[in-house]
């Protein structure tokens, strides 16, 4: 399996399918993912504990690899996702990007840069134009 194929196989079964008990199974014992909570390096059981809450409020319906780099041991690929809001019923899209070093078929580390500001506020978690009202120094209430 290419690393390409690995990170799709892992998107389909546990965002897409939501097979999250399936996650370990993609990961080194001693992996690590960093990028998703700040200052904080995740490893298989935390991950479990990151994606479980996302997907009681969301339903991943795809995900795109717009591009994909590889280069040995590592992939990077910039992605895209379409979801349902469970709550809602409304679709919103998304972005981020992976690089990822693969060892033996396994994730050994990762590190993530997602759109997570853009994300809640389509979710309505946090005011529309978030980003832009930052900018000019207001706080967010």
């Amino acid at each position: 399996m290419t690393n390409l194929e690995l990170l799709k196989s892992f998107y389909d079964r546990v965002w897409i399918g939501g097979a999250i008990e399936e996650a370990g199974d993609y990961f080194d014992t001693s992996a690590a993912a960093s990028g998703l909570m700040p200052d904080l390096a995740i490893g298989p059981q935390e991950f479990y504990e990151f994606v479980a809450p996302m997907l009681e409020m969301l339903e991943v319906q795809s995900v795109t690899f717009e591009h994909a780099v590889e280069q040995g041991d590592w992939i990077s690929v910039m992605a895209s996702f379409e979801a349902m809001v469970r709550a809602t019923g409304q679709t919103i899209t998304g972005s981020g990007m992976l690089m990822a070093r693969i060892e033996g078929n396994k994730i050994a580390e990762a590190f993530n840069c997602i759109d997570f500001l853009g994300f809640f506020e389509r979710l309505g978690l946090v005011p529309p134009d978030a980003l832009a009202l930052c900018l000019t120094g207001q706080r967010l209430q």
